[in-house]
């Protein structure tokens, strides 16, 4: 727990200059996963909600809020159901998960969602690569992130008669990395194997392709800023 919030705090410093920068107050966390960076969020001095579609995680970014003693509304949605899911408008929604979804069709209809519950000149503020890449860069990049990651056998954990084996493999797809995860549970002598996949990066989308998505989901300026050699924040204002 202890090192996974020093990276999530790493990860969510640029942000935090961003949002200053943009003078905001009230901040939706979108695909808050357990809440994590939500919660940093909090403590960082905004005021703060957190919606994921999995309603396991929130239910677990509740209790880990509560643990942090920070009070954080969170709800059950996903992208482009947010304004069935909340009457609240905010100064911004963040997410490091837009770039994730498979489809334009879920792009363009999650971008509306996310249009309708921002204030007038409200900011939608997310990940994407740099203009300069293009589709035959991210065909090499997939490579290059495939060649680094390995097969990773986690250290079993044990709770009473069980004890369950996490096993990750990596598999090279066209538009980014799946994961297969296995679990091998042991309960007594019966054993059970559980799979779940995940895709992990996806690497699918140009900055060409959200620009085209924003512009079309309604929102009149996109701005973008600096995250790192080949990505950056792209920010569209309502």
């Amino acid at each position: 727990m202890e090192k996974y919030w020093i990276e999530t705090e790493r990860a969510v410093r640029p942000i935090l200059k961003i949002l200053q920068k943009l003078n905001v107050k009230y901040l939706l966390d979108a695909s808050c996963g357990l809440g994590f960076k939500t919660i940093l969020f909090a403590k960082a001095g905004y005021k703060v909600a957190g919606s994921d579609y999995s309603e396991v995680a929130i239910k677990y970014a509740k209790k880990l809020a509560k643990e942090e003693k920070v009070n954080i509304q969170f709800f059950v949605s996903e992208f482009q159901k947010l304004p069935q899911n909340t009457e609240e408008k905010y100064d911004c929604v963040y997410t490091d998960y837009f770039d994730e979804l498979p489809t334009y069709e879920e792009l363009l209809l999650s971008a509306k969602g996310v249009y309708l519950v921002l204030k007038e000149n409200g900011k939608f503020i997310f990940c994407a690569p740099s203009p300069e890449i293009d589709k035959e860069d991210i065909k090499n990049i997939i490579e290059k992130v495939y060649k680094k990651r390995k097969v990773i056998v986690y250290p079993s954990v044990k709770k009473g008669q069980k004890e369950v084996i996490h096993i990750e493999i990596p598999e090279k797809k066209n538009d980014g990395i799946m994961e297969h995860h296995i679990y091998v549970i042991k309960s007594g002598k019966r054993i059970d194997v559980e799979i779940a996949s995940i895709m992990n990066s996806r690497i699918k989308w140009t900055f060409h392709d959200f620009v085209k998505v924003l512009k079309e989901a309604g929102f009149s300026e996109i701005r973008k800023a600096k995250r790192g050699k080949d990505e950056i924040f792209i920010i569209g204002i309502k």
